[in-house]
């Protein structure tokens, strides 16, 4: 009876096993075709040789979730690389419009006194610089006067009954050099850009003037006069080669009078030598071009 019992006991643990077993097994049987199914739904793998296949790595893969997120990881830092790469293309402050260094310029101009009441002057010149870096040249000056007596100096004779002493100026030439300290941009008609600068000047030179007598006929005489100067003007820039210019330049000429008690028929050397110096301020405004050679240029630094 003992032995049955036992018996019958080693039977129902044996079949009390083989249940879990099945059930386990079929347990795990279902969760792996509902994986299947979430990745068939999803595209997670690929067919082999199809376009969205990835590299052969050498077998299929048993990834964690750990190391799965770990991939995901490096897939989403190399697509941020890939596009910092492309926004080295953004350029947020763009180059300067013009450069002149190492360029010549030949700028031509014409101008006006604008401080003198009784005799008036125009002034056709030319300027030819050098420039040694965009804000900073050194460059020639030549000018070539016309004198013009005004209304007032007419006037004036008959009201006071005094004639002026007046010089007229022959033509000039000076050492020059120049710095841009402003330089700028802006909108026009909201359809373009204008690009601009101011500068500053400043040089010696030389000034032949010439007496204007006050008896006519008397003997005139000339002086070749020191002549300092100091400017501030702007340029626009239309092309690569070419800009508008405009000054205001102050001369200062070291220059002889006739002198107010002079004999009449006195020689013009004599008149010289006794003549009255000053300094005088000859004001001029002028407008030009400004034509740069060469004609094109090159950045030679990066953006």
């Amino acid at each position: 009876m003992k032995r049955s019992a036992v018996c019958l006991f080693v039977v129902i643990a044996i079949g009390g096993w083989g249940a879990v077993a099945s059930a386990a097994g079929s347990g795990d049987k279902g969760k792996a075709e509902k994986a299947a199914d979430k990745g068939d739904a999803a595209g997670a793998v690929p067919e082999e040789g199809g376009p969205n296949s990835g590299p052969d790595i050498g077998g299929e893969l048993d990834l964690s979730d750990k190391e799965a997120k770990n991939v995901d990881a490096a897939g989403m830092a190399a697509v941020r690389a890939s596009t910092t790469l492309s926004w080295q293309d953004i350029v947020v402050v763009p180059r300067k419009r013009f450069l002149k260094g190492g360029r010549f310029e030949l700028a031509p101009y014409t101008g006006i006194s604008v401080n003198d009441i009784l005799v008036r002057h125009y002034v056709f010149g030319v300027d030819l610089n050098f420039f040694l870096s965009n804000a900073l040249w050194i460059g020639l000056q030549g000018n070539y006067y016309i004198k013009s007596l005004t209304e007032q100096e007419s006037l004036l004779g008959l009201q006071y009954n005094r004639i002026p002493t007046l010089n007229r100026y022959l033509y000039s030439g000076s050492l020059n050099m120049g710095y841009v300290p402003v330089y700028g941009k802006f909108a026009l008609f909201n359809k373009s850009i204008l690009h601009w600068e101011i500068f500053i000047s400043g040089g010696v030179g030389v000034t032949q003037t010439e007496i204007i007598p006050r008896t006519p006929g008397d003997a005139v005489f000339g002086n070749l006069s020191l002549t300092p100067n100091v400017g501030i003007g702007g340029r626009f820039f239309l092309l690569d080669w070419l800009t508008i210019n405009y000054a205001v330049r102050d001369y200062l000429v070291i220059d002889k009078f006739e002198s107010t008690n002079r004999p009449r028929n006195q020689s013009s050397a004599d008149a010289k030598a006794q003549a009255d110096g000053a300094m005088v301020h000859n004001i001029m405004f002028y407008v030009g071009a400004g034509i740069y050679l060469p004609t094109k240029f090159s950045y030679k630094t990066p953006r």
